[in-house]
């Protein structure tokens, strides 16, 4: 359950996408907290995905989360496998609607570890950070449908599964033109190729979104927990 991203400044957007235009890997990221402006988005925030645009990787804001009529809270993720057996709200947006999510780091709750939250003094999940260990920026699988974005997730690899029993499928640089524009039928064997490689670190307990231009004003939820679809 991916529900909270630490997302990249709209200058080290710009940045990745002309590294993905011009064929090179995007340079690592400066990761000391004070040294860079980035904020933190939640379900509801507005964010900046990219996606294919007359052939060329354009940025296209939407906001994270699908409506759906049958909850009050917004489908954020999506299960690769269920995507790809082409059935129900998924089956047009991963036909069609294939993009990109970047991020200097996600969060993931663990399935028991508690901490208490200060601000509404509840037992809450404690989450964890997690970064590309070579310090690139982490680079999404996400579907996207008029104007909605929800993060796609596959199996925890080593450094996850004892966190959380899903994560974000994290895309290679060489793989992103098999994301944006490979045929559905090949997108099986991000599933079952090798992990990427992460670190991670307890993270602090989130109390409120952090100022970013890409935050939409989203709140931070109290306990962390939302329906994983």
């Amino acid at each position: 359950m991916c529900a909270r991203i630490t997302v990249l400044t709209r200058e080290e957007v710009a940045a990745v996408v002309a590294d993905i235009q011009a064929g090179r890997k995007p340079e690592a990221l400066v990761r000391a907290g004070g040294e860079s402006p980035r904020g933190q988005a939640y379900p509801g925030s507005s964010v900046d995905a990219l996606a294919l645009q007359a052939g060329e990787v354009c940025v296209s804001p939407c906001i994270w989360g699908f409506e759906v009529p049958w909850g009050k809270k917004p489908v954020f993720n999506t299960r690769l496998e269920s995507a790809l057996e082409g059935k129900g709200m998924w089956r047009s947006p991963i036909r069609d609607g294939r993009c990109i999510l970047l991020a200097s780091s996600f969060f993931e709750p663990h399935m028991s570890e508690t901490i208490v939250n200060p601000k509404t003094r509840r037992a809450v999940k404690r989450s964890y950070e997690f970064w590309m260990a070579d310090g690139t920026p982490l680079m999404l699988a996400s579907v996207q449908q008029e104007g909605r974005l929800s993060v796609v997730t596959t199996v925890p690899n080593s450094c996850v599964e004892d966190v959380h029993p899903r994560m974000p499928l994290g895309l290679r640089f060489e793989e992103v033109p098999l994301w944006l524009e490979g045929d559905v039928a090949d997108l099986a064997q991000l599933a079952d190729r090798a992990p990427l490689s992460l670190d991670r670190a307890a993270a602090q307990l989130a109390r409120s979104v952090a100022g970013s231009v890409q935050s939409g004003g989203a709140a931070a939820p109290d306990d962390g927990q939302l329906t994983l679809f």
